[in-house]
Order: C-alpha cells, then structure tokens, then sequence
C-alpha cells in the first residue's frame, strides 16, 4: 500500500479518535459518562445529528458555534482531532503497520486526554492510566504469543531461580515505585503534597507501555521540560505583578516525554552515549 494512503487512513482514524478523546476530555472530569447520553451541545443539550460529528469538517460548517443555540465551541476541539490525526500518521511513519504503532496509538490517545484534562483540572483520571496499563501488557502478551518479544527473567536474591515477568509488568512496577518514593521524600521534605496520586499511576501506565530504559528517559525529559516551562511561568507572573506560585501539573509534561522518546528516545541515547565516549564536558 503506497505510504500516502496509508497515512490518510491513519489521519482519519486519528481525528475520529480525536473526536472521542474530546468526549472524554469533558465528561471524564465531571464523573459523567463517556458513553451516554449521545454527544450533544452542553449549553442547550442539542443532540449532535451525523454531519455535526464529522472531525474537522463540522467544526468549520458550524462557523465555531452550536447550530440551535449559537454557543461558541471551544478550539481546542479542532485541535485535539487535528493533533490526534497527525499523531497517528506520525506513527506510522515511524513504526509502520507494526504491533508498536497500535498499542502507541492507543496508549498515546489516553495521553493526549489526561494532558488537556491534567492542564485544566489538574486530575488525571483513573479510567485513562488503568487504560494505559492495560495496552502495555496485552502488548507484550501478543508479543509473546507471536514471538516478538520475550519474557524477562528476574533473578531472586539468594537463589539461582529467575522468575519469569513480562517487561511491562516489571516496567509498570519499578516506575511506579520511584514515583511513589519521590512523593513520599518530597511530603516529608517539604511538608507539603509534592506529587498527585494521579502522577504515580501515570507513571506506572508509562513503564508498562516503553522499555525501562525509555521510560526513565522519558521522565528526565518531563522535568526538564516542567523546569523551563515552570521558571517561564514565575518569570511572567512576575513581571504580571501576579501571584507566582500557581501550581503548574506535571502531568502534560510526562505525557510530553512520552512523545519525544517515542519518536527520538534511541537517538538522544546514542547521542548522550556519543558525548560520553567523547570525554564529556570538561572544565578546566
């Protein structure tokens, strides 16, 4: 199949995703389900007919606003389908038609709702991480099953016995377990919450879907990205003569690392390996 069509077709299964997503973005934080009632205006409960759900498309028919009630629809619509859409192509052009592009469209799907839900509720619900979850196991159960991947053998202290684990399992557990460890020095430091339960399950759903490796990776890149985009707020809130101590959710950055280390995880090792190898930074 020429790749043009095949990432068309990805492009309009991404934005029909993305058109869920933007269901679940709304409803999941306010414990409504995602299921019923049928998509419909949350101003004047119009019920959305067919054409009024097109992804894209209806967005720009509307002009932007509800068709009973002239209720202005937000952009982030548009943008979620359009983002989704493009994200799906991006996979396939990264990983082909593969076991890796479905479980990361998947998994991938779920970040891209608990980044725009974390940002504006600063939740990260439940359904999305066990979701998450879920898809980095039966990725490696298939894997296994089609002999694409094999199972981790864990030794056990003071024995010459391995136990046989899949590397999501050990991924889900030693993942969520530093982050469960950093929330409890940060309270005890700090006295305060230093980080959401919502946080810790994230991490786990990340260590079940990318390699550990990856996975640690990927958080080094979320902090680095937390710490620009933090310092960026306080200097602006200052200069705003407003109060600075917002708090600023790490989970869009966690999902922000995924996505880089999805795409260029084996490249920025190989380049830190490189600058390594090459003597590091020196200074005299």
């Amino acid at each position: 199949m020429p790749f043009a069509l095949s990432a068309a077709i990805a492009f309009i299964y991404g934005t029909v995703v993305g058109s869920f997503l933007n269901v679940c973005i709304w409803r999941m934080p306010r414990d409504e389900s995602i299921v019923r009632p049928p998509s419909h205006c949350p101003n004047c409960d119009h019920k959305l007919s067919g054409w009024e759900l097109v992804p894209l498309f209806s967005f720009l028919l509307l002009g932007r606003k509800c068709r009973k009630c002239g209720e202005p629809i937000s952009w982030r619509y548009f943008g979620v389908e359009l983002l989704t859409g493009v994200f799906f192509v991006a996979l396939l052009a990264r990983y082909g038609w593969q076991l890796e592009f479905f479980s990361l469209a998947l998994f991938g799907s779920a970040l891209i709702a608990a980044f725009f839900i974390d940002l504006e509720h600063w939740i990260i619900p439940d359904q999305l991480t066990i979701f998450g979850i879920i898809i980095g196991v039966a990725h490696d159960i298939i894997g296994v099953a089609i002999g694409q991947s094999k199972l981790m053998k864990i030794p056990l202290p003071f024995t010459d016995a391995t136990l046989p684990m899949l590397e999501s399992i050990f991924g889900l557990v030693i993942c969520g377990a530093i982050f469960y460890a950093i929330a409890v020095l940060g309270e005890l430091a700090f006295k305060k919450e230093a980080m959401g339960g919502g946080d810790i399950k994230l991490a786990a759903a990340i260590g079940a879907n990318l390699p550990i490796g990856l996975a640690l990776l990927s958080f080094f890149v979320a902090v680095a990205v937390g710490s620009v985009i933090g310092i960026a707020w306080m200097i602006t809130m200052r200069v705003m003569r407003k109060d600075a101590k917002s708090y600023v959710p790490f989970g869009p950055m966690m999902v922000a690392g995924v996505i880089v280390v999805a795409f260029f995880g084996p490249q920025l090792i190989d380049a830190y390996m490189a600058y390594l190898r090459s003597g590091g930074l020196t200074i005299k």
